[in-house]
């Protein structure tokens, strides 16, 4: 069977978020939307081929309408992944799709939790809800035989008018009994010209077992489960020999809940030799001092946090189950280390008042993170915190096109305006700046890690051991990095380039 996977992404995202500008003008971190080869499409098209299957992978962000359309018109049977944020998109291309006659399924986050979205709209013959590695491929089997869709775990259709919802199938428990990504079926290079920083993502767990009201348990379940060490590392050394990144991303939902695991994935990258940097992201109170340690001697260079709130109130409320002095503890870990770390944080919660934000911008002011990420609350379906405002939606999240530096409001806060929301939002990123990016905070943590220093004598044989591999690093990227650890002129020139390519005026409808 020939089967094309689509990766949904907005028109009006892409449009808003090439306007935004190149690498020289970026509102923080990343200058736009960044692109990365999608592995949920990836991770269900190395099954399929191991089921004997021919697979195009098509990534929305990067490909033309036309290509999208010449692949369809390949294919026997059409797979879309649609996020909230691009529902309408996969709705389109599903529409696309059977108007060329083609067996369509969607899958991903919104499929998940709102299937009625795409069945109801005729879109699509049936939906896969929650991980579809071992769905898809059944799907695949049974497109012709309607009367047997009964039997397969985790899926949604239409039957005589009426829903059919299949019991849930089991979350994998052993992820490595599945095939690495199919990561040879897109064009790797072309991906790092597009890319702010360029790289590869590796997804190398699954779940997590916190439950924070904003977090949708079907596509985040409580189950955490994660590859084993030597096999994580097995997928780290063949992507490096494969397309030689200039660096690797653990898109994991949460990287470090596994002291034990990290260690041995740290131990293993310096026992095989490979010059990587890295990042992942965690939680401040799962890391310890000896896991940070391990991991910037393995070549971890940034750690992505996801805080929320530093507000004690919330972070009860949204059951972050983390306090305020966990936080602070974090953080001095990754100063003592030398680890540079940011902060998510996410204003706009029900309830929140001026002394939530003062509390988050103490602990922010505090805690001197490198930077900080600032969104507006987007409540999904399938979080508590949808219940929880859902009589004040003035917009279903999957009818409004948003990403990161485009954002709609959706819901009426209780005390805020959007507009004073988003003037709250600014506010934090301006003390951030001011309070923690000056002269007098980077003599603060240099102290900090002097201090360190002296107090643990091996971080200074770490010195002279993780400059030795930065050395062989930068060695093995000189096209991409230069001596400072930024893009080079000639990579950057070439990024921004494909960039403008990509303004171009896009028909949002």
């Amino acid at each position: 069977m020939r089967v094309t996977l689509i990766y949904a992404k907005s028109r009006l995202i892409k449009q808003k978020s090439a306007g935004i500008g190149g690498f020289d003008n970026a509102p923080g971190e990343y200058a736009r939307d960044d692109i990365f080869p999608p592995l949920g499409i990836a991770s269900i098209g190395a099954v399929l081929l191991e089921k004997g299957h021919d697979v195009k992978l098509i990534d929305d962000s990067i490909e033309e309408e036309s290509t999208l359309v010449e692949a369809m018109q390949w294919a026997d049977v059409v797979g879309i992944s649609a996020l909230t944020s691009n529902a309408r998109r996969g709705r389109e291309i599903g529409h696309q799709a059977k108007k060329l006659g083609k067996f369509v399924v969607l899958g991903g986050p919104h499929p998940t939790v709102a299937p009625e979205y795409f069945l109801n709209d005729g879109c699509c013959d049936i939906t896969v809800q929650s991980e579809g590695d071992y769905t898809m491929p059944e799907v695949v089997a049974k497109k012709d035989q309607p009367e047997a869709w009964d039997s397969i775990l985790g899926v949604t259709f239409m039957r005589d008018g009426k829903m059919v919802v299949t019991p849930r199938r089991p979350f994998i428990k052993n992820l490595d009994e599945l095939p690495f990504p199919a990561y040879h079926l897109y064009d790797m290079p072309r991906y790092f010209k597009y890319m702010v920083n360029p790289g590869i993502p590796i997804v190398s767990s699954r779940g997590c077992p916190y439950s924070c009201t904003f977090c949708d348990e079907e596509m985040t379940p409580r189950s955490y489960r994660a590859m084993s060490a030597k096999h994580t590392v097995d997928l780290m050394e063949k992507l490096l020999r494969e397309y030689d990144p200039p660096q690797l991303f653990f898109f994991d939902d949460l990287f470090t809940i596994q002291k034990k695991r990290v260690a041995a994935i740290c131990e293993d990258i310096i026992a095989r030799g490979m010059f990587v940097e890295w990042s992942c992201e965690s939680r401040v109170d799962t890391v310890t001092f000896d896991m940070l340690r391990d991991m910037r001697r393995a070549g971890c260079i940034k750690i992505y946090y996801g805080l929320e709130s530093g507000s004690p109130n919330q972070l009860v409320a949204i059951k972050k189950k983390v306090t305020p002095e966990g936080i602070l503890n974090g953080a001095k870990l990754n100063r003592e280390i030398g680890m540079y770390y940011k902060f998510f944080i996410i204003f706009g919660f029900p309830g929140e008042t001026d002394e939530d934000h003062k509390c988050t911008e103490q602990i922010v002011t505090e805690a001197m993170p490198h930077n900080i990420a600032v969104s507006l609350l987007c409540p999904h379906k399938g979080t508590e915190v949808y219940d929880q405002v859902k009589d004040r939606i003035i917009h279903q999240p999957e009818d409004v096109e948003y990403g990161y530096w485009h954002q709609t409001e959706m819901w009426k806060h209780d005390r805020y305006t959007y507009a004073q929301l988003q003037e709250a939002r600014d506010w934090l990123t301006s003390q951030h700046r001011k309070k923690c990016m000056g002269p007098w905070s980077r003599v603060k943590r240099k102290w900090e890690r002097l201090v360190a220093l002296v107090r643990h004598p091996e971080l200074i044989r770490d010195l002279f051991e993780i400059r030795a591999r930065r050395k062989a690093y930068r060695k093995r990227v000189s096209n991409w990095v230069g001596k400072d650890g930024r893009m080079t002129a000639a990579a950057k020139a070439g990024a921004n380039a494909t960039a403008a390519a990509e303004r171009k005026p896009v028909n949002v409808g």
